[in-house]
């Protein structure tokens, strides 16, 4: 569907937002402003699964192009928290320090909604480990001054890398790879590790199984455990 602006609006953007209306809906009914709901029976619009999945040797060229432009070097780092979170790059960019806890190896989550379901903490890998203690150490011997984990030398926050990672992907090479694409990436590995819907959903804040599985993109050789099992009855 297109937008007054001309651009084509997702059928799964205008979901989240149908049903963002309907629960302010329905606060609005509890609190005795209307009577009914008037988003209720309303039908959703199909949402079509992007079917791209950032390959390891896409995801290391992007970062190795990264490291050698110095106004992306930031890049690199933040594409792998957003890769070992498995996390939204919002989230990521309003990351402080003061919610990070290297001892318990867990990062606590703040800002939790009834529209954005998410886990209250997520544990720290070991390659996201390693990231932060490096970052910590850099910032202690530069006395860096900010209270976020990644922040600018003024030691403002990131909003955005969506120029840097355009730019990284055509000097790699790589087309059609957008940031939010590492999420699908992350939830994907998981997968074919052979954790659950119900584990992923829980890392990554899926309320719904049906959610988890539309990120997801197996190929065929992650059904051949199961198909060759049945074939050996």
């Amino acid at each position: 569907m297109p937008s007054r602006y001309g651009k084509l609006i997702s059928g799964a953007t205008i979901n989240r937002k149908r049903a963002l209306i309907s629960n302010a809906m329905k606060w609005a009914m509890r609190w005795g402003y209307i009577e009914k709901n008037p988003v209720t029976g309303t039908e959703g619009f199909k949402e079509n699964k992007r079917d791209r999945y950032i390959t390891e040797e896409e995801f290391k060229a992007i970062k190795n192009v990264a490291k050698s432009i110095p106004e992306a070097v930031h890049l690199s780092d933040i594409v792998d928290a957003l890769y070992y979170t498995a996390q939204r790059s919002g989230r990521i960019f309003d990351l402080r320090w003061s919610q990070i806890h290297l001892d318990e190896r867990k990062i606590i989550i703040e800002g939790n909604s009834q529209t954005k379901k998410v886990p209250d903490e997520i544990w720290i890998n070991q390659p996201f480990f390693e990231l932060l203690s490096r970052l910590k150490a850099k910032m202690f011997l530069q006395k860096v001054v900010g209270p976020y984990v990644f922040q600018k030398r003024d030691g403002k926050q990131y909003k955005s890398v969506k120029r840097a990672w355009s730019n990284c992907c055509r000097k790699a090479g790589i087309i059609d790879a957008r940031i939010h694409d590492i999420r699908h990436k992350a939830i994907t590995d998981m997968a074919r590790k052979g954790n659950s819907l119900q584990e992923i959903g829980k890392a990554v804040g899926h309320t719904q199984p049906s959610t988890t599985l539309r990120y997801t993109h197996l190929r065929a050789e992650d059904t051949k455990g199961g198909l060759e099992s049945l074939g050996e009855k």
